[in-house]
């Protein structure tokens, strides 16, 4: 696997990244008030940059267990657009039938899973990277994390697992400083995630940067280490989510985050910097752009207009209706639930 980065795949890079990025500002945009999708949203709007690179290196047979801000990832590894849409609006040609929504984000085909209970996904990866070497693959496991989930007791159990069995996982960890509402000096003592990492004989990366090639250059270098020794290695990348914790709402009216702070990022968002990069490195880098807008626009309308055709399950009818939870999905599937601005569970400050 070599570490110079083509200028074809530097393109790539640019589409996926605008492609992620496009697909959550139309998600937020279309949500309401139509009212149509049945499900809150987890966005990664600022937080493209390693989905965006990662998709460089993934094989159909490498799998992500992701955490449940996962559409950037999904779409890295290859995911139907169409689908994930449709599983959104409650479809029955969603990645789940439409009854996962976006949390629980999966699809067998590709090899990817999100959601689970906090940090769950990062366990089952362990799993996964254990049966790829039972079976003798040469394929790897990526478990995606937050700073927040790191939090959780799991995580150690698992990443001692992995070290001790070596086994071929890329763990990753995408630090935006936030468990919801809280910052991290509010929570830990050691901000650096890899620091409680390193104490179980794992190899760790820190980035601290937003540009594509750099982290292309050390993925390659990483991917290339876990495959030869079929040893875990772990990576901490920092990075920022421009949108609220959880949406379609934004949910900065509340504060928690200081303006100069949300200011400071935007100005290292990884689109924006990237584009003008390549607008000095390629002549006919505007005739390239229009292209990719236009495939982008025409992929992601085709997508909704999929998904809004599209039929919802048939297992619904053979629910009981007399029972209290039952009527409730009934409404579901008819389409007469009222969505409130603010999705229980997810309420910001003060709790």
């Amino acid at each position: 696997m070599t570490n110079k980065l083509k200028n074809s795949d530097k393109l790539k890079i640019y589409y996926t990244l605008k492609f992620i990025r496009e697909a959550q500002n139309q998600i937020i945009k279309r949500y309401h008030p139509a009212d149509k999708m049945k499900c809150p949203m987890h966005f990664c709007t600022g937080q493209e940059l390693m989905p965006s690179v990662l998709s460089l290196f993934l094989k159909k047979q490498d799998s992500i267990y992701s955490h449940h801000r996962s559409h950037g990832f999904y779409l890295a590894k290859g995911g139907s657009l169409k689908k994930m849409i449709a599983e959104f609006y409650g479809k029955r040609t969603g990645t789940n039938g439409g009854l996962a929504g976006s949390q629980e984000l999966s699809n067998t085909d590709i090899n990817f899973y999100s959601g689970t209970i906090l940090s769950g996904a990062l366990s089952m990866a362990v799993g996964d990277a254990f049966a790829k070497i039972y079976k003798k693959e040469n394929s790897i496991s990526v478990a995606v994390i937050g700073d927040g989930g790191m939090e959780e007791g799991i995580v150690y159990e698992s990443l001692n697992i992995a070290s001790k069995m070596r086994l071929p996982a890329l763990f990753i960890c995408e630090n935006n400083n936030y468990s919801t509402h809280t910052h991290l000096r509010e929570r830990v003592i050691n901000p650096k995630a890899f620091n409680k990492v390193k104490p179980f004989g794992i190899k760790c990366t820190y980035i601290n940067h937003q540009n594509p090639e750099k982290l292309y250059s050390k993925l390659s270098q990483i991917i290339t280490e876990i495959k030869k020794t079929k040893k875990p290695q772990f990576v901490e990348i920092q990075t920022y989510r421009f949108n609220g914790h959880v949406g379609p709402e934004g949910d900065d009216h509340f504060n928690y985050r200081p303006k100069n702070e949300i200011e400071f990022w935007k100005k290292k968002d990884p689109v924006l910097l990237y584009k003008k990069y390549l607008s000095k490195k390629f002549n006919n880098f505007k005739k390239l752009e229009k292209k990719f807008d236009l495939k982008i626009k025409k992929v992601i309308d085709a997508a909704f207009i999929y998904a809004e055709k599209s039929k919802f399950p048939k297992d619904f009818k053979r629910y009981n209706f007399n029972n209290t939870y039952s009527k409730v999905v009934k409404k579901f599937y008819k389409n007469e639930i009222k969505l409130f601005k603010e999705q229980e569970g997810h309420k910001p400050k003060p709790y």
